[in-house]
Order: C-alpha cells, then structure tokens, then sequence
C-alpha cells in the first residue's frame, strides 16, 4: 500500500510539476535543436509560432544534464563540462565542450572501395553514432556489388588522454549470390502478377540490394499499398530467398486540400479527390482542381498499371491562363503509355490540344480564335539524385519532343523538342550544382498557340527577371515568346547556421527568333537565397539581378524545395 502511495505521489507531482523554458550556451559544434532532441524536448521552428516554447521539468534536470554529458561522449567529447543557472522564467544550460577526440588513424582492409561509405575521415571528430552506422554501410556496399554475407570486423579504440581514436576495418566477402526463390504474399485486391512486375530483380539473377530498394520505391509508388515488406533469407549456398509482403491502403479514397504562395503563381488553392486502387490491381483515378493568381485548371486522371512495370492512362483536362498581352482557354486530353526502369522512365502519349485565344492586346502577336493541335510527344527521363526535394549528389537528364503534321486533325506542322540536364557535386560539407536546358521550336505549315513558345524568367528560369518577364517585347511591353532557349544555371550551396542555409547563383540565358538561340545576345544574373530546411523540403528565398544593369532589373523569388 505504502507503495502505491508513493507511486501515485510520484506521477501527481509529475503532472503537475512547474516547467521552464529552456536555454543553451556555449554549444559550437552540436546544434541547440540536435541537443532539444537529445532531451525528447521539441522545439518549436520559428515558423510554429503559436506554440510554446520549449520547457523541462526542474525536477528532472539534473538527470537531463547527465544525458546531455553521455550524448557529448558519443559525439567524440569526452571532457564536456555543464552547468545550469535558473531564473523565475527559464533555465540556462551551460556547455564547456572541451577538447574532442580526433581520428588519428584510420586501417582499412577491403577488396572494394569503402572510404565514401564510412562517413568520415582521418583527422575528422570521432563520432560513436556514425561509426556503428560506418558498419552498415560498408555491409550495404558489398550487398550493392553481389556479396550477400561478408565477414566484417569494425573497432574502434579511444585514448582519452591524448584525444585520439584508432580506427580499423577489415572486411572478407564471400562468393557471389544469387536471388533465389521468388515469394509474394499479395492482397485481395491486387493480383500475384502485378506485384512481380514492379520488382526489380528475378531468380537466378546476381543478389543486388540496390534492387530490392528501388523495388521498395517503386511499390510505394503506388499508393493503393500501405505497407510493402521485402524479407530475405541466405542459404548454405549464397541464394537469397526473398519473400514479399504486400498489404493495400484499407482506405483507397483521399480527398486533399492545399494553400501555398510563390512568386511565379502567387497564392494557390488546390481541392481534389484519388481512389488509389479502383477496380482492384492499383489502377487510380482522380479529379483535383486548381487556382492560382494567373492560371485555373480542372484535371481528371486515370492510370493503370500494367505488367512488365508499365502503365497506361488518361488525362483530361480544362485550363484557363491569364498571359501578359493576351488569356488562353485550353482543353486537352493525353493518351499514354509508360515504361519504368529505374532510374530510366519512357513515356509515349497522343496528345489532343484544343486551345482558345482572348483578351489579346496584339492580334498580330497573339491571334485570337482557337486552334486544335494533334501531337504525339516521347518524355525519357533519368534520374539518380539522392532526393527530389534537397539532393545532394546526383544528376539528371529529362528529353522531351512533340510534332504535328498539318492536316484535318491538326492545324499546324511543326516540332518542339527541350532537353534539360543537371548535376550535383558533393564539395565538402557543401554543395555545387549545375543545371542546362535547350529548347527549340519550329513551325513549318500553319499557325501554332503564342503559348507553345518559350518564356523566359523566374525562380525556375533566369532569376533577375519575374517570372515570364525577360526576352522580346511589343510596343505594349508584352513579352512575345521565344523560338528557341538556352539557360544555365550554377549553384554554390553552403551551411550557415542549424537549418538555415545560404546559396549564391548565376543564371544565364539566351533566346533566338529561330530554330537556334542569338548566342551573341545573352542575359546574364547572379544573385543570393536563403534556406530553411523542413521536413518538406527547404523554405527557399531568392534575389537576383541582372549583372549588366542590376540597379534596374532585380527580381526577389520564393519556393519550397530546391529548384533541382
């Protein structure tokens, strides 16, 4: 009884317990937010503000000190010192982080190239975490180049005194697997055979875990799954069984909302509706409707996956866009057939444009009426960034070209054809990015859209202008499009402090009247963002002007995401 008295004592003056905000001094090398995690404490972004501050309980902080003191020791600073001062309002942590200890040796013996795996370098802080997922890594490496069980012997010695670590690795791989026996456990309503088509390994093929992560990606591309699980089971004989688990989504239908702003579209509302597995076997269907400043669109779409990791689909859809010297009414409708080979992905569609033309303050420039366009478009994409929203390392390379022949279905003969390139380098702790698209457009019989052409400037064009805002203009100011593009992009991507990042640009770009940009004639801007990195991706603001006359032509832009 005595006990339960006490225990209840106990949780009472837990709950009710007076809490203080919480402060830190003195941290250099581990963030203020990396050490509120440390603690289970959250801390509010400074975008949260209708939250409170972040508080600890005073009865429970010396036992948080001592958690901060083991985490420092894990970090590679063994000598950290920490106090406390307290106020009515606060408490403020005081960290002495004294010396670290440095790596001051690092062995490595391994048939494959593991030094990028490790995560760090000789000279570098000795950090416990990063070197128990060193372990992994260089397992994944050699599971990445056909070894499914490999002998790996990691150690690490520290001396205190001197703040030194001593680093060894010795690695002893096995013979080359094989994928074994193929198992798939599906569900109801997705069929054995649909599931096979979006793995990418078969048996008997050599054992690859880049293959069961891209078909991890690729089933989680469907969003009639919630749950997918890929078990593996190595033999005396270095098959790998592997068996997958499939659960669908008990939920198919998911309506969404959405309000955003940017400085090309201005402030946005999106509301639609997706049955992720309609009519069974992940086939999908959706209606979403879209309104921003300058442009409305009503789409409906439906896709269907096929075996062999293809799809086909419909889109169909109305938009009604507002242009600088003229307003577009488009209905269209996309046939489409899709192939995935990661990291490749192929599209073919047929592609019927139906485009109305008004409120044109240059009939000559932009006619008005409308003008029906038949084109068949091929869209081949290749991708290996480490992420979408904020990679890393990586390149990319999309191609995409359409065409008409003039005739009873189509009013014009012609061909559209952009090719678009990026590249991101890893420098240090930094990064360096580059990014080339080219664009060309020719009409040889007939009359096309003002809006097939090529606009120039904005966040995802040449940074000094607004968005549409550089290139050719008529008597009224109105930008007329270009016939032909090519812009490069260069990023310099850096740290500055805790989740905010800087980055200094140039952007430069060049149009031409023809099949062929006027190289002679270029516009050339350099500018500064700053970043704050969320869980969605970065929160990104941009200024940048142009390097010839930048006290008169400056743009300011705003984004979520990297721009590649």
């Amino acid at each position: 009884m005595r006990r339960v008295v006490v225990l209840f004592f106990f949780l009472f003056t837990s709950l009710y317990a007076d809490k203080l905000e919480l402060e830190f001094d003195g941290n250099k090398h581990i963030s203020e937010r990396e050490l509120f995690e440390a603690l289970n404490i959250y801390k509010p972004y400074f975008y949260e503000f209708y939250k409170d501050e972040a508080q600890i309980d005073e009865k429970t902080l010396n036992f948080s000190l001592q958690i901060l003191k083991n985490y420092y020791k894990t970090k590679g600073f063994y000598h950290t010192q920490i106090s406390y001062d307290k106020n009515p309002k606060k408490i403020i942590v005081h960290i002495d982080e004294g010396e670290a200890v440095v790596i001051k040796e690092l062995a490595i013996t391994s048939d494959l190239e593991i030094q990028k795996a490790l995560g760090f370098t000789q000279g570098e802080i000795f950090d416990a975490t990063k070197f128990t997922q060193s372990k992994k890594n260089v397992k994944f490496v050699y599971a990445n180049d056909n070894y499914c069980n490999v002998s790996l012997d990691a150690k690490a010695w520290v001396d205190i005194e001197k703040d030194e670590a001593y680093l060894s690795y010795i690695v002893t791989p096995n013979d080359i697997c094989y994928f074994g026996e193929v198992s798939i456990n599906a569900s109801a309503n997705i069929d054995e055979e649909i599931i096979e088509s979006l793995l990418y390994f078969e048996e008997d093929e050599p054992f690859s875990l880049k293959k069961i992560t891209q078909s991890y990606e690729n089933l989680y591309a469907h969003e009639g799954i919630s749950k997918a699980v890929i078990d593996t089971q190595v033999d005396s004989n270095n098959s790998v069984r592997t068996v997958v688990t499939v659960t669908e989504n008990e939920k198919p239908i998911r309506f969404h909302t959405g309000l955003g702003v940017s400085s090309d579209e201005g402030f946005m509302a999106s509301m639609g509706v997706k049955h992720r597995n309609m009519f069974t076997n992940l086939k999908t269907a959706s209606i979403e409707a879209r309104v921003t400043e300058i442009k409305q669109s009503l789409t409906a779409t439906f896709d269907m996956p096929l075996v062999n990791n293809n799809s086909a689909g419909v889109e169909i859809g109305v938009d009604n866009e507002i242009f600088e010297g003229f307003t577009e009414n488009r209905l269209y409708s996309e046939l489409y057939l899709k192939q995935r080979a990661m990291p490749n992905s192929f599209k073919e569609s047929l592609l019927f444009d139906s485009i109305t033309t008004y409120s044109s303050s240059d009939l000559e420039l932009f006619p008005e009426g409308n003008l029906f366009i038949l084109s068949p478009v091929l869209d081949w994409n290749y991708d290996v960034r480490d992420k979408l929203l904020d990679p890393k390392n990586g390149y990319f390379l999309n191609a995409k070209v359409m065409g008409s022949l003039k005739s009873a279905l189509s009013d014009a003969s012609y061909y559209k054809f952009k090719l678009m390139g990026g590249y991101i380098l890893p420098l240090f702790d930094e990064t360096l990015a580059f990014r080339g698209t080219f664009g060309s457009l020719e009409t040889f019989e007939g009359e096309l859209p003002a809006s097939y052409r090529f606009y120039a400037g904005g966040m995802h064009s040449n940074r000094g202008y607004i968005y549409r805002g550089l290139g050719p203009t008529n008597e009224q100011g109105d930008p007329t499009g270009s016939e032909s593009i090519l812009e490069t992009t260069v990023e310099y991507r850096f740290e500055i402090y805790d989740k905010f990042r800087g980055v200094v640009f140039n952007d430069n770009t060049f149009l031409g009247d023809n099949y062929t940009p006027n190289y002679e004639n270029g516009y050339f801007s350099a500018g500064a963002g700053l970043r704050y990195v969320t869980p969605i991706g970065p929160i990104a603001l941009d200024f940048g002007f142009d390097t010839k006359n930048p006290l008169e032509q400056y743009a300011i832009h705003f984004h979520i995401g990297e721009l590649f």
